[in-house]
């Protein structure tokens, strides 16, 4: 979706960071973990085994799996390093054979503990009071803020970066103890050939840097990473150094990912949230299914923390699959890619089928839009004149339960809360957002706030009267 300089999105959180285990075509078994003491096991480090995966494996977080251990670097372990498991009561591990003939354990459902699932919501600060909004967030019930950042914004200029708006967001939502989630894309116009539309920068290198000054920066107060957004669409990857594809995609993850980790080895990186499409001509767009396949092909495992994903329902509804539509739907149903559902469960296949079935997929984009309280849509959005506004307000809520009941979620970041007032030209933006284009919050507000916060007794609305700290900030 469109985006202004950023957007903030908060939520609240426990999440899975785990990095692929990367096995041989040989047969591979591994041993049965060893008790140590009661409820502890020790396990043997294997080759392409990394900190968050075990954490992932033995459903721990990898913050304690380094204080049980000692370790102050989570990206230094070594091959036949014993580690202490904490926590966790001892367990027979049986093998599965894998493609290639080896074997590799069954892998434990995704860990919910440390940064596994949880709810989020969008918020867009361009003109708003940025403190008014984080409270609004929080009566929602949310712990994880998204702040979209264009990365042309703050370094307009090569090698002049400016974090001060950033900051002030950052720092008001590291007050609240929301977890941020920081997505870079849109590069800069000095760095790019083609300026057309946004796009990468012709020199990935430049975008390293960029990665690591701002992960220097914010280490220890943002705890994740998106490296860019729907990369598998032209609007978003326009270059003519860089055809649109994940051949190119995989080298600038494989860039910000190393610039992330030199700076703060802490942090989780997740890759670039695609766009759910059918359409498939490898130049305006790339159909986001392949596109994932031959990110896993190129390395995606080795290269990212957890897989983004915007499983968007056009007008169908949550548990809806392809590609019979409901009553009032007349198009956006004929493909799965239009299922918020189906979008995730073949994310998932994609996954597991590559071997990287403990990894999460985390829902940094998802929602349903409506028209019933604005003007028409145009053409292109007619979609969102197919759901009323309590369907929106029954969509949502039973979307968050579908993530948190299939076990393979991290968080899920919900668009928007007020596009309608901090986006007035962005229609887009308006269709999605839980207040409407009255300032009144709408149904799907108090249905949000009803699951996550029932005991909430205040639905406070953003205001429009920018502070210093939001003014150039969205």
């Amino acid at each position: 979706m469109r985006r202004c300089r950023f957007a903030a999105v908060l939520l609240f959180t426990t999440a899975i960071t785990i990095y692929p285990l990367v096995a041989t075509a040989s047969v591979v078994q591994q041993e049965k973990p060893t008790p140590a003491i009661q409820d502890e096991q020790i396990y043997i480090v294997r080759p392409g085994d990394t900190l968050f995966r075990i954490a992932g494996r033995f459903g721990t977080t990898y913050p304690r799996l380094a204080e049980a251990n000692g370790i102050t670097n989570p990206a230094m372990i070594y091959v036949g390093q014993r580690l202490r498991i904490p926590g966790v009561p001892a367990a027979t591990v049986t093998p599965t054979p894998v493609a290639g003939g080896g074997l590799l354990p069954d892998m434990p459902t995704i860990s919910t503990t440390g940064y596994g699932f949880d709810y989020g919501i969008q918020v867009y600060s361009a003109g708003q009071d940025i403190r008014s909004l984080t409270d609004t967030a929080a009566s929602l019930g949310m712990r994880w803020v998204r702040v979209v950042v264009n990365w042309r914004d703050f370094e307009p200029v090569k090698g002049q970066i400016d974090f001060s708006d950033l900051d002030k967001i950052v720092d008001e939502m590291n007050a609240t103890e929301f977890n941020v989630l920081l997505t870079v894309t849109a590069a800069p116009a000095w760095a790019r050939t083609s300026t057309d539309e946004d796009g990468p920068p012709d020199n990935f290198a430049d975008y390293g840097i960029f990665m690591g000054a701002l992960a220097q920066h914010y280490a220890g107060r943002v705890r994740a990473y998106e490296i860019w957004n729907e990369p598998n669409l032209r609007r978003e990857w326009n270059s003519t150094i860089h055809s649109i594809g994940a051949a190119s995609y995989i080298e600038l993850l494989r860039v910000g990912y190393a610039a992330i980790k030199a700076a703060d080895s802490y942090a989780i990186v997740v890759s670039g949230g695609l766009s759910p499409t059918g359409f498939n001509d490898g130049v305006n767009a790339i159909n986001d299914r392949l596109f994932l396949r031959d990110l896993y092909r190129a390395g995606l495992a080795a290269t990212s923390d957890a897989i983004g994903a915007h499983p968007r329902g056009w007008a169908n509804p949550p548990d809806s699959v392809c590609c019979s539509p409901a009553i009032g739907v007349i198009s956006h149903y004929e493909d799965p890619s239009f299922y918020f559902l189906n979008t995730l469960r073949d994310y998932r296949q994609i996954i597991v089928e590559s071997g990287d079935s403990t990894t999460a997929i985390w829902v940094t984009e998802f929602g349903w839009g409506t028209s019933e309280d604005t003007d028409p849509p145009s053409e292109t959005q007619v979609f969102v004149s197919y759901t009323s506004l309590e369907q929106q307000a029954a969509y949502i809520p039973r979307a968050l339960e579908l993530g948190a009941e299939l076990g393979y979620i991290g968080p899920m970041f919900l668009h928007n809360l007020n596009g309608c007032q901090a986006q007035p030209a962005d229609t887009e933006a308006c269709y999605y957002s839980l207040i409407g284009p009255d300032g009144k919050p709408r149904p799907a507000f108090a249905a949000v706030q009803q699951q996550l916060n029932p005991t909430a007794t205040e639905q406070p609305s953003p205001t429009s009267e920018a502070t210093p700290q939001a003014t150039a900030a969205g």
